[in-house]
């Protein structure tokens, strides 16, 4: 938002209202009030607590350097890159048992129709 020119306030504004965790969107309103009193954006979001350590210092720098956006975007940047990690791990993990699990229920249904069968050919 701030690259395209929305002002820091606007956009603290709409991150709110998309944001769908409360708590989060609580922080980024006291962030938002303490900014506006001239306080630094980096300094509440660290007193929360709900943000690592990294994301306030990656902020605080890009407040100090005057590189906010490129620091928001290198964060955000990382953030995607844990997700695709993440998804990519529980895909791996994910995979084989869904696999156990097709083979169970494919085996239940052969069983199913061939043990009928077998005692029916049996008793003839």
């Amino acid at each position: 938002l701030l690259a395209s020119g929305v002002p820091l306030l606007t956009a603290f504004d709409i991150v709110k209202n998309v944001v769908q965790n409360q708590t989060l969107a609580d922080v980024i309103d006291l962030a938002r009030d303490r900014v506006k009193e001239g306080e630094s954006i980096a300094a509440p979001i660290k007193r929360s607590g709900h943000f690592p350590p990294i994301v306030t210092h990656m902020i605080a720098v890009g407040e100090q350097s005057g590189q906010l956006e490129q620091m928001l975007e290198n964060i955000a940047r990382a953030y995607e890159s844990q997700v695709d990690v993440r998804l990519r791990m529980m895909t791996a993990v994910l995979e084989p048992i869904m696999i156990v699990v097709l083979g169970v229920i494919v085996a239940f249904i052969v069983f199913s129709i061939l043990l009928p069968m077998q005692q029916l050919s049996g008793s003839i």
